[in-house]
């Protein structure tokens, strides 16, 4: 598992989340790692140092996570912090809840 100090929780699981994919080397890749979480949110993680963009061609700031919220970008997170959307629906507390879903083996074994 990924031990930093000082990351944001909403970044830390995203981080297990790639674990449990079994993803590596994200800086090799071409472009992003792209994550569907759920029906309304979805993820690009950059893991090159410059802006690289998404298969939706938009711009992914290096080494950060953007976030979509049904189609539209929701946020922008790095290992420091970023920012999310406020809204009622698109939420950073929605989004954790989203990626904390798919992490708990009981409510999804085949994953």
């Amino acid at each position: 598992m990924v031990k930093m100090k000082n990351i944001s929780k909403a970044f830390a699981l995203i981080m297990r989340l790639a674990e449990k994919d079994k993803v590596k080397a994200i800086n090799k890749l071409d472009g992003c790692w792209e994550r569907r979480i759920d029906d309304n949110w979805q993820i690009s993680l950059n893991g090159h140092p410059h802006t690289v963009l998404n298969s939706r061609d938009m711009e992914v700031l290096g080494f950060s996570c953007l976030i979509e919220f049904n189609g539209f970008p929701a946020g922008m997170l790095d290992p420091a912090g970023g920012i999310i959307a406020a809204g009622q629906a698109a939420n950073e507390d929605t989004f954790i809840e989203a990626i904390e879903r798919i992490l708990d083996e009981k409510n999804n074994p085949s994953i």
